[in-house]
């Protein structure tokens, strides 16, 4: 019974583990990243912007609804104007008795009762020149699309970059743990093979507790080791969005035909962030043009068709009224003019300062990133071949020790050798394989390519 509860328990804990891959991995990130999330917003929100400059060449058509009560002389006149309603009486007629009376003020117009209107109309307004304000805008608007689109591809290859860094932190940790667990095997190994040597005399009491101390002390690593994988995971889960128990092995990535020469062209023409900036710079330069439309004139058109009367109802054309109009209008005098167009061409020059700069900078990027990378490549090979060596030398010691021709404080020495080349290799394919990626990212590929 009991057997059948531990084998239960079992089958829960590793039905409920997720161990995943490199490739899931990166599909959890894009499917729940938040920060990819904002940006995707950010893109939603410049075509946003290109929508709302691009309506500008339709207009806008209204309806407004105007009721007004005022005993006002004028608005009151103007009412009953406006809806045809006027009558020689509001005219003041009613107040003259002759030429004596001319110099007189008009009661029925100086203070009317009074007077109620509604007056109902539908208007239309549309640019129909802007100075090319409107297009050029438009123009910048597309480019700004354009840029938050290269900047998401750019944003989404670092997240990929860090989430290598972090798988493979997590299987570096769980390969770190795995020597451990080994470093403890042979420690175990020393403690019993001493303690036998011991009973029959052939070993001091020295070098029983040396061995037993080597084999407390790897307890303690064994433990700092499972701690790493759990931070390591913690944060792999974190960046995922998604609770991961489990990694699979290193995930590798592939490199050819690398000419620093060559690679440093290519990054200039594949890097996102340096399209970004190209488009960046478009959009200044547009910007000059959206400032010059003040030299221009402006032409606008408006049109009305309404109605007015005092109640509202019984619609007919003796209240109706239209009204069409184009208005020009340009600037004669403006020192305002010139200083914003100068501050536009002003902050173009910065940008293509800036963009010299960066594709400077790229270079850069790329020959340290091969740089490091043939490094660490052949630092590896020099790891390598030191586990190697390290494992064929702790062998040969426990030979020697068995025969009696070697200290337990050498043998000791020996296992910590080889641990410390064991770490070190872990390491150096995690360093190796980082770098990998950051110089695959900084030539403009994908880790996936």
């Amino acid at each position: 019974m009991n057997k059948l509860l531990v084998l239960l328990l079992i089958t829960s804990i590793y039905s409920f583990a997720k161990e995943i891959t490199f490739d899931e991995a990166l599909h959890l990130l894009l499917k729940n990243n938040k920060q990819l999330k904002s940006k995707k917003l950010d893109i939603k929100q410049s075509h946003a912007i290109l929508d709302e400059i691009s309506a500008n060449n339709y207009g806008a058509l209204n309806f407004k609804e105007t009721y007004t009560t005022t005993n006002h002389a004028g608005y009151a006149f103007n009412s009953k104007l406006s809806s045809r309603k006027a009558t020689f009486g509001d005219f003041g007629l009613g107040s003259y008795t002759g030429p004596g009376s001319i110099g007189e003020a008009p009661d029925d117009l100086n203070y009317p009762k009074s007077t109620e209107n509604y007056e109902t109309k539908i208007t239309y307004d549309i640019p129909l020149f802007t100075g090319f304000k409107i297009s050029n805008a438009k123009d910048v608007a597309q480019l700004q699309v354009q840029a938050k689109n290269k900047k998401y591809q750019y944003d989404e290859k670092l997240l990929t970059l860090e989430l290598l860094r972090a798988y493979n932190a997590c299987v570096a940790a769980k390969e770190y743990l795995k020597s451990t667990q080994k470093a403890k095997e042979v420690t175990k190994s020393f403690v019993n093979f001493s303690n036998e040597m011991f009973k029959e005399g052939l070993v001091t009491k020295i070098d029983l507790n040396e061995a037993q101390v080597r084999d407390l002390n790897t307890n303690v690593k064994l433990k700092e080791a499972q701690n790493k994988v759990s931070l390591a995971l913690s944060y792999l889960s974190f960046l995922v969005g998604d609770e991961i128990t489990d990694v699979k092995n290193f995930e590798e990535v592939k490199l050819s035909n690398l000419v620093l020469k060559n690679i440093q062209e290519e990054a200039i023409n594949k890097r996102e962030d340096y399209k970004y900036i190209d488009l960046n710079v478009k959009s200044s330069k547009k910007n000059i043009k959206v400032e010059q439309a003040d030299y221009y004139p402006k032409i606008n058109a408006h049109v009305e068709y309404g109605y007015s009367d005092d109640k509202l109802k019984n619609f007919d054309d003796t209240q109706d009224f239209y009204l069409a109009k184009v208005q020009l209008n340009m600037k004669i005098f403006d020192m305002t003019r010139e200083a914003k167009v100068e501050q536009s061409r002003i902050n173009y020059n910065k940008l293509m300062l800036e963009k010299e700069q960066f594709k400077d900078s790229i270079k850069l990027e790329v020959k340290q990133n091969y740089l490091n990378y043939l490094s660490n490549e052949e630092i590896l090979v020099e790891k390598i071949k030191a586990q190697n060596l390290a494992e064929e030398v702790l062998i040969k010691a426990e030979d020697m020790y068995k025969n009696k021709l070697l200290k337990m404080t050498d043998l000791l020495a020996q296992q910590a050798s080889l641990q410390k080349a064991e770490a070190e290799v872990i390491m150096s394919k995690f360093d190796l394989t980082f770098m990998k990626a950051k110089l695959k990212l900084s030539i403009g590929k994908s880790l996936k390519e």
